[in-house]
């Protein structure tokens, strides 16, 4: 019994590893298909070039700088604020 406890997390591990293996191999041609399916629907994305990819990132970047700082100097000037009605 103490084994059994000691082991609890590996055993549910080990369990849990079983159950989707039972599910995988009972229902290998569905899976099968649905990634077939998800590589034909992969091929018909339109992916980003680098260049796109590398300014849209400094893009998303200078967006969360600026509303960073933003949010600071809210932040700071209400509790700058609040400081001053509690005295």
């Amino acid at each position: 019994m103490d084994y059994i406890l000691q082991n609890i997390g590996k055993i549910i591990f080990a369990l849990t590893g079983l159950g989707l293996l039972f599910v995988g191999v009972k229902n290998y041609t569905k899976i099968k298909a649905f990634l077939l399916e998800v590589k034909v629907e992969l091929s018909k994305v339109s992916w980003s070039t680098r260049h796109e990819l590398i300014g849209a990132t400094g893009v998303v970047i200078t967006i969360t700088l600026i509303l960073a700082v933003y949010v600071g100097a809210v932040d700071f000037s209400l509790s700058r604020f609040l400081a001053l009605l509690i005295k």
